[in-house]
């Protein structure tokens, strides 16, 4: 079979956005270990930093399913440890997949709503997201993104859903593996989870962030573009949730697209991978970027006088030795 160029450029780019996914890895560690370690100070005490710590950990677990999962078997590295389990391996890893997954979705739609108060309801906003009502509300959205999870895993366990565990015998190697549904499993989970549940959350996901962001773009038309702090907050926490919903939009919309019409593997998995990698690693650079308090005290925790991004006096272990203490504190 002759290969077009998609099917050589697109893998190697593939190989590219894996390498910087398991890169983050150790970065998302060290994000989420500030962020529960700081989760008491009044600045990181907010909802928005409750609710992006309850979806980083489904972040990081998701990461880590992927690297052991259709990543670690597409390599072609060690098939014989997927063989060991058989059919099991592709049952316990969409087991897997489909929990974060859906930790990692609802837990955005209930960052996209605060978001959308804190900048067109601030006062609302208050009332809903802080104080003891506050507190009730983000351990509700948090213990429902984790019982959705269970919800749309669980059922997978069922002897009667079946999974494969097979050769890719078009690899160029014969080595890589695939982790399949078996008997069309897959279309009939997606017409039951993904177009009645996962498409209708996304989209309103997408329509907050349209308003939030085409309110902001009618004040600076107009003159008026946010002003206050707590309005600029606001906008910029907006955009760290706007960023990793791009990897939503486009896992959504290659599964729908390959639902109606027969795609090339290449693309097919390149576009599934992307927004998937995407959707899981995007937060911590987003939060470094966009969270100027938040960039400072990694700055601190991490680098003492150093600044992430610049000179400084601290050595580099002084300063990770600083990291441990703090962190080590109860």
């Amino acid at each position: 079979m002759e290969l077009r160029w998609y099917d050589i450029v697109l893998p190697k780019i593939g190989i590219a956005l894996d390498v910087a996914m398991y890169l983050t890895l150790p970065v998302y560690i060290v994000i989420l270990t500030i962020l529960i370690k700081i989760r008491k100070d009044e600045t990181f005490s907010s909802a928005f930093f409750s609710l992006m710590t309850s979806v980083g950990i489904a972040d990081a677990l998701k990461i880590l399913t992927f690297a052991f999962g259709p990543k670690l078997a597409s390599y072609g590295w060690i098939p014989q440890w997927f063989f060991l389990f058989g059919d099991n391996y592709s049952r316990w890893y969409n087991v897997f997949n489909q929990l974060f997954s859906y930790v990692q979705i609802v837990g955005a739609l209930a960052i996209a709503f605060n978001r959308f108060t804190a900048y067109l309801l601030p006062f609302k906003h208050a009332q809903i997201w802080e104080g003891s009502r506050g507190r009730r509300l983000i351990w509700i959205c948090i213990i429902l993104q984790w019982l959705a999870g269970l919800a749309g895993s669980l059922p997978l366990l069922h002897p009667a859903v079946g999974f494969r565990t097979v050769w890719n015998f078009d690899s160029y190697d014969n080595r890589s593996v695939y982790l399949l549904w078996r008997d069309g499993w897959d279309d009939a989970y997606n017409r039951i989870v993904l177009y009645p549940i996962k498409i209708p959350i996304g989209m309103v996901i997408f329509i907050l962030y349209l308003i939030i962001f085409g309110v902001a773009l009618a004040k600076q038309t107009r003159g008026s573009a946010a002003s206050t702090v707590s309005e600029v907050l606001a906008l910029k926490m907006a955009v760290v949730g706007l960023l990793s919903t791009c990897g939503l939009f486009i896992y959504i919309v290659i599964v729908v697209i390959s639902e109606k019409i027969c795609l090339n593997s290449s693309i097919y998995f390149f576009f599934y991978n992307a927004g998937n990698n995407l959707f899981a690693a995007v937060h911590p650079y987003a939060l470094l970027i966009f969270s100027k308090s938040f960039r400072e005290r990694c700055n601190s925790m991490l680098f003492g006088k150093t600044k992430l991004f610049g000179g400084g006096t601290t050595s580099s272990s002084s300063a990770f030795g600083n990291f441990l203490l703090t962190t080590s504190r109860p």
